[in-house]
């Protein structure tokens, strides 16, 4: 552990406008940034100036040690964002709301534990896209809701109590980290060459995220007190395969011309689609 280590903290501002468009209507539109300073990292101490060959130990400054991996202090990160959204008060017929954000996030540390940077001498060769960064977000949910009020017809009363919700979401793909499968002399993952130098951390594109859940339910009384509520509700009904992980190793061939076969293949996906039913009463 670095003896000068300190917590993490940021430097938050935001700034929001909102405008009401007739009774229950509102928009908004607000700007958020984010500094994050001394966040936590490996850090190696002792980085070989040469390949190890015989007993000159990578020309270590200290030979008589190999890595040493010291947690310091030293990461930053930027995000800056922009959102919108239009929302419906809740009234008679139902509510909604739709929420867009465009932003970027920006980091020299990735946001797994043990994260290192590829040349410990200089941690802006690590500066690029932050490991979550999705530059669209797009968020859309609401209700309808049928009568209430006691059914009078038999048509009523098949009609009323039902209320229909829905969630849509999408978010643009987010990046992932292209290695080369050979370590550095730091001791780091490496990651493909382009003119002598590596690659920015996180170059890869990954899949943007989709997802479309629904949800019907019904209201029965029971008694003046105690109602019964049937529910089915759906999640990710269009069965995407949205991705969670996937090989990112490149290999060691030329860049980007040359990748191993397996190179992009999806490892893990999200969820698949299902349902669930339910029943509640409410007194």
């Amino acid at each position: 552990m670095d003896r000068r280590l300190q917590n993490a903290y940021s430097r938050q501002a935001s700034v929001e406008v909102e405008h009401q468009i007739g009774e229950r209507t509102t928009l908004a539109i607000g700007y958020e940034y984010l500094k994050g300073s001394q966040l936590l990292m490996s850090v190696n101490q002792n980085v070989p100036a040469c390949v190890p060959t015989g007993t000159n130990n990578g020309c270590r400054p200290n030979a008589s040690y190999a890595n040493n991996s010291r947690y310091s202090s030293v990461g930053e990160s930027d995000y800056d964002g922009v959102h919108v959204s239009l929302t419906q008060r809740t009234q008679q017929w139902g509510h909604y709301r739709v929420s867009y954000t465009f932003s970027k996030a920006m980091n020299n540390v990735g946001e797994f534990f043990f994260s290192a940077p590829i040349d410990p001498t200089d941690l802006s060769k690590d500066w690029g896209r932050s490991d979550n960064d999705q530059r669209h977000k797009l968020v859309v949910n609401g209700a309808v809701n049928a009568s209430n009020e006691p059914g009078d017809s038999p048509w009523e009363y098949l009609t009323h109590g039902f209320q229909l919700s829905t969630m849509v979401q999408f978010y643009s793909a987010p990046p992932f980290n292209i290695t080369s499968g050979v370590t550095t002399v730091q001791g780091t993952p490496g990651r493909p060459i382009v003119g002598g130098e590596f690659i920015p951390r996180n170059s890869g594109e990954g899949t943007a995220f989709f997802s479309l859940g629904m949800r019907v339910s019904r209201w029965f009384p029971l008694t003046s007190r105690v109602q019964l509520e049937l529910l089915a509700e759906g999640f990710n009904l269009t069965d995407r395969a949205n991705v969670v992980t996937r090989n990112t190793n490149f290999g060691s061939g030329a860049y980007p011309t040359n990748p191993l076969p397996a190179f992009g293949q999806v490892t893990a996906v999200g969820d698949p689609r299902s349902f669930q039913f339910g029943a509640r009463v409410r007194f």
